[in-house]
């Protein structure tokens, strides 16, 4: 991989591909198979032990994973992460790479992932449950989502979350977690070492909804809307 690009931050195997993040791009290159190249450029597949990574493809964009590579997630063929260095929230699918960051969120990102520094964090994970993009800006200059019994700030990070489905950032979350996951039909995460399953509710009980790591936050609903359309 071309040393200009940075370093190699992640490595994901897909089919018969293998997707290479580095800090400033985002490429592939053929694996499990051997290809030899026709002179029109076309690639055909011979019968050989499979012990070669074929060319090294880069996808348009000038598009990275920064250092975070904690921000990476897949569902399908969906591959999110974040790219500090650009202050863009990424999606690469099977069209190529897209700022979901620019949904109505540019502004926002802008200056949030400006202020990570290279040791703060930026984790994603997919909620299966939910079937969102979650993603944890966590570090000393962002903006606290949470406030200390004297309105102090507690903590700083933000955790929100982006939905395929209406192509937009739904929601904000007041959980910071150390590592996300989801596994089959239900969504974890782990903080302070403990593992939590989301979206539970216990059989008969409706009234712990907005209880992240035993600690309870209001639920709250924002309309924007133009108030002087005219």
């Amino acid at each position: 991989a071309d040393p200009a690009n940075g370093s190699i931050q992640k490595l994901y195997a897909e089919d018969t591909n293998l997707v290479i993040f580095q800090e400033n791009k985002v490429s592939r290159a053929l694996i499990d198979k051997d290809a030899i190249y026709t002179a029109e450029g076309n690639a055909s597949a011979v019968s050989q032990l499979n012990l070669v990574i074929g060319q090294i493809v880069p996808y348009a964009g000038n598009f990275g994973i920064s250092t975070n590579p904690e921000s990476f997630a897949v569902y399908g063929y969906r591959k999110y992460f974040v790219d500090k260095n650009r202050n863009s929230v990424l999606r690469l699918s099977q069209d190529g790479i897209t700022e979901i960051s620019n949904y109505g969120m540019y502004d926002y990102f802008r200056d949030q992932l400006g202020n990570l520094n290279s040791s703060d964090k930026a984790i994603g994970a997919w909620d299966i449950y939910t079937k969102q993009y979650v993603v944890s800006l966590q570090g000393s200059n962002i903006t606290a989502t949470t406030s200390g019994p004297n309105n102090e700030n507690s903590d700083t990070y933000q955790t929100l979350t982006f939905d395929e489905s209406v192509l937009g950032w739904t929601s904000r979350y007041t959980y910071k977690p150390e590592q996300a996951f989801s596994i089959k039909s239900k969504y974890y995460t782990i903080n302070e070492g403990k593992l939590y399953e989301h979206n539970y509710q216990s059989f008969g009980n409706d009234n712990n909804r907005g209880n992240f790591y035993g600690v309870y936050s209001d639920s709250t609903v924002t309309f924007i809307f133009n108030p002087k359309v005219s």
